[in-house]
């Protein structure tokens, strides 16, 4: 690109061609009389010269008012446009370009375009910004999560090495506690993966029709072991029989967290209902528990990654902090909102809606 000072500005191009116009009508009038009548110049040279001078000062005042009007429709608009798009460019994205109601259509359409560029930078710089923040969270998050299981079974191996080992009770009871610690980073890194697949798009998804009785009962079944240690009933009622469709392994996954949430965070002799009801020609499976509920500041935050109402136990039982975030994820692919309600001390319901055979196109 060539450079700025030597291109020429509005102004100096308009007087240019302008003076190169009038010029030429006053030379095409000359030779029009000339032409037309070649005799008559000796006798009205004066008259001839009067024409032209007229014609020229005429024309240099339309040309001067010309330029006068351009410089408050165009030229001063510009000025502004520049001036704002300089601050836009050295990083002052709030400022706006405003002009006034005598700018010309197509300066006022440039100034719009460059306002909705800063405005566009604006929301993709917040958005860098909060996903930047959000990264972050997340390496710390992962980070701490992963410290605390390895730190754990190093330190029990330490101390069998450093003789524990000689003691047969004590050498088997920090086995068991090291082994637990590499099941829950076990569990952690699972999760880890199956998170990155799903947000990156590598995880596919298979959707076709299943019975969700079957799979709901199955669940239950495999729940109720784990229940009963912790004195926990598991309900289940399922009112249609129709098939849903969805990715039968991946809402066995968010089943399986829901379930063990609705177990791990309920009280001694509580209760957790799951139940598969149609509305509105989909099917509504909710999982409800008569557990501990859920502060309602805390709601909105829920389904974040590593986000813990009650860190202390959420790692006492185990959790590792993506389950619901996994769930929820899984669920926004089959165009499922979760919804959640829960009253401190109460209990907690978490449902979606899953769509059926009848209303699958």
């Amino acid at each position: 690109m060539a450079p700025t000072l030597r291109r020429p500005s509005i102004a100096r191009y308009s007087w240019f061609w302008l003076t190169f116009s009038l010029v030429g009508v006053n030379v095409c009038v000359l030779l029009v009389v000339v032409l037309a009548s070649p005799a008559a110049i000796h006798n009205s040279v004066t008259a001839i010269v009067t024409a032209v001078l007229s014609g020229t000062a005429g024309g240099s005042a339309c040309v001067w008012l010309y330029l006068n009007s351009q410089r408050k429709r165009v030229l001063e608009p510009i000025e502004r446009i520049i001036e704002a798009t300089h601050a836009i460019a050295a990083g002052a994205l709030s400022g706006r370009i405003e002009l006034d109601h005598e700018a010309v259509l197509d300066v006022v359409r440039i100034a719009e375009a460059i306002n909705g560029l800063a405005e566009k930078a604006v929301k993709d710089i917040t958005e860098m910004r909060r996903l930047e923040r959000v990264r972050s969270e997340f390496i710390a998050n992962v980070s701490h999560e992963l410290r605390t299981p390895i730190f754990s079974v190093q330190g029990y191996l330490e101390t069998l090495l450093d003789g524990a080992m000689e003691d047969p009770e004590v050498s088997l009871q920090f086995l068991e506690k090291a082994y637990n610690n590499a099941l829950r980073l076990n569990v952690l890194l699972s999760d880890l993966i199956d998170i990155s697949r799903i947000e990156s798009g590598e995880l596919k998804f298979s959707f076709r029709y299943f019975d969700v009785e079957d799979l709901l009962r199955d669940l239950v079944q495999s729940t109720e072991i784990r229940a009963a240690q912790r004195n926990v009933t598991v309900h289940c009622d399922v009112i249609s029989d129709s098939p849903v469709y969805g990715d039968k392994e991946r809402l066995t996954q968010v089943m399986t967290n829901l379930f063990d949430n609705a177990v791990k965070y309920n009280t001694e002799g509580g209760h957790v209902y799951v139940r598969a009801e149609p509305i509105d020609g989909a099917m509504r499976i909710s999982v409800r528990d008569t557990g501990i509920g859920i502060p309602t500041e805390h709601l909105p935050r829920i389904f974040e990654r590593f986000y813990r109402v009650d860190k202390d136990r959420s790692r006492a039982v185990g959790g590792t902090g993506l389950g619901l975030a996994i769930v929820k994820h899984i669920l926004e692919a089959h165009h499922a909102p979760i919804t959640i309600q829960s009253i401190s001390g109460e209990g907690t319901t978490i449902a979606f809606m899953l769509r059926t055979g009848e209303n699958v196109s």
